[in-house]
């Protein structure tokens, strides 16, 4: 029983480092990226159209948690130490995984990407490649300097969606990804009082940074004549900015909350939906109700997901419960 128990720990824990909700939501991203790719013409001879569909949706899928996994990975082992004082509850800084477990884990998630890279071709591996090195850059900057390492980390979020296809032209999307993952990483950074601040000169610089990367994912997409904006027919080609509100929405509560530990979950589970939700609004917009109905229901399930894997954690992650 006790054997089971701990092996019951040990599992949740490495979960827990891979922030498994906030990895679905950028596996939900690589996949609508997918999808967004096979419905081009342009793609009918490339591995992306010609791979069945359940192997290109789980080639993107393994990309995307992989990604993420590493990249929490690699910041939990980079914050082991500061952990042991501020953020008890992790998985290192409770004893329940070790340094050589959580670096196994990390290098599982890195190889798994690009495993799921390779079957996109070449050039979807340099991609992933390019994307694992933002959140290589992201890890070691980002705790110097935050306002490059915000952006480094919202550009290889932004650069995941072209992993699948590197053609891609309608870049909006990763446009709205890159903003959205700044914006939470500010947020998160400024609630917990991370070290060195994100000040008023930071906050600006940053704000100038994530302008230009927007303006460059523009000049892409207006360079490969692509459409600006989703061509419907009714109003439902305004359900992207749907799903933004919700997220703006959702961000303010967070920030009225009565405590930062509460107002960081709350970014983290707006943030965990965000992808799936984003999806099946631009899904909505260009008439795929199939597909946006899939992602608001994965939305959903992530949501649910999300606000379990707090109780979990609440329930046996706590340091001093786990040493005594």
């Amino acid at each position: 029983m006790l054997e089971m128990r701990v092996s019951l720990v040990k599992i949740c824990a490495a979960l827990q480092l891979m922030r498994i909700p906030l990895a679905f939501g950028a596996a939900a991203n690589l996949m609508f990226a997918t999808l967004l790719a096979r419905l081009d013409p342009n793609t009918e001879q490339l591995s992306i159209s010609t791979l069945p569909l359940w192997a290109a949706l789980l080639a993107a899928a393994v990309i995307g948690a992989g990604l993420f996994g590493f990249a929490a990975g690699m910041n939990d082992l980079l914050d082991a130490r500061r952990d042991q004082t501020f953020q008890r509850n992790r998985p290192l800084s409770t004893g329940r995984l070790t340094t050589a477990q959580a670096a196994l884990l990390t290098f599982t998630a890195l190889l798994a990407s690009m495993i799921g890279a390779s079957f996109f071709g070449e050039t979807s591996m340099a991609v992933a490649i390019f994307t694992a090195f933002g959140i290589a850059m992201w890890n070691t900057m980002g705790r110097f300097v935050p306002a490059i390492g915000l952006l480094m980390l919202g550009l290889a979020q932004a650069g995941s969606f072209f992993i699948p296809w590197m053609g891609q032209s309608f870049t909006l999307p990763a446009s709205l990804i890159l903003v959205q993952t700044i914006a939470t990483g500010s947020l998160l950074h400024k609630a917990q009082e991370k070290r060195p601040r994100l000040d008023r000169s930071a906050t600006i610089l940053l704000a100038i940074l994530s302008a230009t990367a927007v303006a460059g994912l523009a000049w892409l997409s207006i360079h490969r004549e692509a459409t600006e904006w989703p061509r419907g027919e009714s109003w439902l080609v305004l359900a992207p900015l749907v799903s933004v509100a919700i997220f703006v929405w959702q961000s303010s509560r967070a920030l009225s909350a009565s405590n930062v530990n509460e107002t960081a979950d709350s970014l983290r589970r707006a943030a965990a939906i965000f992808p799936s939700s984003a999806a099946a609004a631009w899904m909505l917009s260009i008439s795929q109700m199939q597909w946006a109905v899939a992602f608001a229901v994965f939305a959903a399930l992530l949501w649910g997901l999300s606000w379990l894997a707090r109780e979990v954690n609440d329930m046996i992650g706590q340091a001093n419960a786990w040493r005594g």
